[in-house]
């Protein structure tokens, strides 16, 4: 059986935010969540994660309460993920959309 990507992104696409509704909603939705966890590489280790599922050690122990949170799958992020990974293959949309999303988590 093949796996297909949730999103169709073309080659040269450029990543425009109001395009990708679902994925703003979860955003909100997910800084809501985070609002009151410390901002110690806040946005990396979200970008991290849900681009590759992967976290640097320093960020673990630097940002306790936020990793544990996205290693119990408590926060909404299925959209955001299935986007990262429909774009694995195109980098020039990939870093547009890393670019935003940490410039938003950063806020």
């Amino acid at each position: 059986m093949f796996d297909y990507p949730k999103y169709l992104i073309k080659e040269g696409d450029k990543f425009e935010p109001e395009f990708f509704s679902s994925v703003m909603d979860e955003m909100t939705t997910l800084k809501e969540q985070i609002r009151d966890v410390s901002p110690a590489f806040k946005a990396d280790i979200l970008v991290s994660f849900l681009k590759d599922h992967s976290l640097d050690n320093n960020w673990i122990k630097a940002n306790p309460e936020l990793t544990k949170l996205i290693n119990t799958g408590s926060l909404s992020t299925a959209n955001i993920e299935a986007l990262f990974e429909s774009c694995r293959n195109k980098p020039f949309f990939r870093k547009q959309m890393e670019e935003f999303l940490k410039q938003s988590f950063s806020e």
